[in-house]
């Protein structure tokens, strides 16, 4: 049977239209994906750009906590070693201001011993275990008997450390029989210089006693200081 020319034609218009209705719903679906990927394109880039600047104010605030702390810290970047320097310092502190009130108290009692009186000069002093110092400006050398000029000596016996004891005997006014020698070493300037710790038997009294050599005469009492205690060790 021959084709409709009408039938014909309307199957093709109807197939148009499929064809139409087909492109206008693949657009719509390629528009609908390509928003979905816009929109999670631009979550995701926003949460990331988020997340890294979340990230760098967080170490920035750390790198700011890390300055402070470091520069509030000592040096040492410990408590207690800071406190052991300062204590250290303060205990160099205490000990040169010993020293110089030493210095000064001696300096002070050596133009006394100058002025040409004969009386005995004691002077008080702020120097740990003395209780004084005392200059008597009538003492003169014990006299000796090495020959040939000084011949120093500080082994126990000699005559030179006999000498010495002689000397420090004199000083606190007692014979050498009498007196216990706790200490007897070199002075400032070891050739002509000495210093004995001395103690009379019959008293309680401590003294240190400074002497120094004359040529031709022997060891000459300078000065000593009585002592609240004996400090040395034996």
């Amino acid at each position: 049977m021959p084709m409709n020319y009408h039938d014909s034609r309307s199957r093709s218009a109807q197939r148009a239209k499929r064809r139409r209705t087909n492109i206008i719903l693949n657009t719509l679906i390629a528009i609908v994906i390509a928003l979905i990927l816009i929109v999670g394109s631009s979550i995701f880039l926003g949460e990331t750009k988020t997340e890294k600047e979340q990230a760098n104010a967080e170490q920035s605030n750390q790198d700011r906590l890390n300055d402070d702390k470091q520069n509030n810290e000592p040096v040492s970047g410990n408590k207690d070693d800071s406190d052991k320097a300062d204590e250290s310092d303060q205990q160099d502190d205490s000990d040169q201001s010993d020293e110089l009130d030493e210095n000064n108290d001696d300096d002070n009692v050596d133009e006394n011993s100058d002025s040409g009186t004969s009386e005995i000069i004691e002077k008080e002093t702020t120097e740990k275990n003395v209780e004084k110092i005392i200059i008597n400006p009538a003492w003169e050398p014990v006299g000796t008997e090495q020959v040939n000029g000084h011949q120093p000596s500080s082994e126990m016996g000699s005559i030179d450390w006999n000498e010495k004891l002689k000397a420090g005997a004199y000083a606190i006014g007692t014979t050498v029989d009498n007196m216990t020698a706790w200490w007897v070493g070199r002075g400032e300037n070891p050739e002509t210089q000495s210093v004995l710790t001395v103690q009379a038997k019959d008293s309680d009294d401590i003294y240190r006693v400074y002497i120094e050599w004359v040529d031709g005469k022997g060891w000459k009492p300078t000065k000593m200081k009585k002592l609240y205690e004996n400090d040395i060790e034996y």
